[in-house]
């Protein structure tokens, strides 16, 4: 082979490899996903704040639809009638008489307008506004719930990313310390005893990193679902637990909550909509003024009754139900209306003082949970602490043959679940206070 045709292939292999890495670097994410990233994600693409997004469009369209009574109708009309036998009559000297055409034609063009009905319309479109509203908050309970359970999930999959990195290190210690186990072994300065227990302990630590493992995969998938994006699409999350102060006054948190709660505004528009609809049963015998008014051309008039003529009708009337003053007549109808207007009424305001009653309680319970989290938290602390200054103490009187290898192994594996003691309580920190900021009705949005 020439130097010449060497050269060549170096320079295609080259470019073979500059190509793939180009291509690798063209599918690999460039930009690590925040947490409030993954929440605007979520809330761009899932169904759930779809749906209740069209749920407000269709409550938007019957707010108008509801709004057409306030407009005249008018339409347009064409009539045909063939009448027989005619009726007619005969003077002599005149001959025969028609009274009408055999072929009879109405045309017309009319229009009718209820001009008073005591607020009628306008209280069946007052309830059509209050449905709005509540889609409105229907979606925002939808978002929040969502953003939170991304939250949740997100920092879920940190907190499993960094128990695995520290089992990993666990596993490898232990690794390290069957090595040394053996070349004991084969020294004769340790059993065959050290070295199984060492084994087993491996054994563990691995299985725990297993079982980790698939917490994370399904977690993983569960945020894949939130954000709407395919099981390959790569989840380079960008975040870190860490604690931010936060003000514990239950009183305080419990009136900021009341305020700021979806679901208590969910509450206020069920009892506006109780109310909106027992207007419109007091409304419902309410008298009405409506005109009416018509112009078009038709036959039949004397003398010529086959010449097409104008001609106009102009209408007022009045409509007053006499159910207003005798009930029966409208099967007491009015009546009733109110009453099931009322007992929906009376039940919203009772479950507007449920809702309060679990507001203050989810506070008091949040603050209660972020308390305890924070002990937990600086108890776990101590406790890594104190794990790595025994392991230290373990190591040396190891290395100087005071104790044994089970107790070094007993050292090493309490430094380690000292570490994920101390994560799990950073997480649930973490957690906690979402939760609290959850309970009181902030947006994180």
């Amino acid at each position: 082979m020439t130097y010449k045709t060497t050269d060549k292939l170096l320079l295609i292999l080259v470019a073979l490899l500059a190509g793939t890495a180009f291509a690798a670097a063209q599918k690999a994410p460039t930009d690590s996903i925040t947490v409030e990233q993954a929440v605007q994600m979520v809330l761009a693409a899932n169904p759930a704040v779809q749906q209740a997004t069209h749920a407000i469009e269709a409550s938007t369209a019957h707010v108008a639809v509801s709004r057409s009574s306030l407009y005249p109708e008018a339409g347009v009309s064409l009539n045909y009638v063939r009448l027989g036998p005619v009726a007619a009559f005969s003077f002599p000297g005149f001959g025969s008489l028609s009274l009408y055409p055999l072929d009879n034609y109405d045309e017309h063009i009319g229009a009718s307008a209820t001009l008073f009905d005591f607020d009628k319309r306008q209280k069946t479109i007052d309830v059509a506004n209050r449905d709005v509203e509540n889609a409105k908050d229907r979606l925002a309970m939808s978002r929040q719930s969502l953003a939170y359970q991304t939250i949740q999930t997100f920092y879920a999959i940190l907190f499993l990313r960094q128990s695995i990195g520290v089992q990993v290190d666990e596993i490898s210690t232990l690794n390290e310390h069957l090595l040394l186990t053996r070349k004991k072994v084969e020294a004769g300065t340790a059993t065959d005893f050290d070295a199984l227990t060492t084994q087993v302990r491996v054994a563990t630590a691995q299985s725990q990193r297993i079982g980790l493992s698939n917490s994370l995969a399904s977690t993983e998938i569960s945020l894949r679902r939130l954000l709407g994006v395919p099981a390959a699409f790569p989840l380079t999350l960008a975040g870190q637990f860490g604690e931010t102060p936060v003000s514990l006054n239950t009183d305080s948190l419990t009136q900021i909550a009341l305020q700021n709660r979806v679901d208590m505004k969910l509450a206020d528009d069920q009892i506006a909509s109780a109310r909106a609809r027992y207007g419109v049963a007091s409304s419902l015998d309410n008298p009405s003024l409506n005109v009416a008014f018509a112009y078009g051309f038709k036959n039949g008039y004397e003398p010529n009754i086959y010449a097409w003529r104008g001609n106009f009708a102009a209408a007022v009337q009045v409509q007053m139900p006499l159910s207003g003053v005798v009930p029966f007549f409208g099967g007491y109808r009015k009546d009733n209306m109110q009453e099931e207007a009322s007992a929906t009424l009376q039940g919203a305001e009772s479950y507007k003082n449920s809702v309060a009653q679990q507001v203050a309680a989810d506070v008091q319970k949040s603050i209660a949970d972020l308390k305890a989290s924070k002990d937990r938290l600086e108890t776990a602390d101590v406790a890594v602490q104190q794990a790595s200054t025994a392991l230290n103490v373990a190591r040396g009187r190891y290395q100087a043959g005071t104790v044994t290898n089970l107790d070094l192994l007993d050292a090493e594996t309490a430094l380690s679940q000292a570490k994920l003691m101390r994560l799990e309580a950073l997480y649930h920190v973490v957690i906690g206070r979402h939760e609290l900021e959850q309970a009181i009705g902030t947006r994180t949005w």
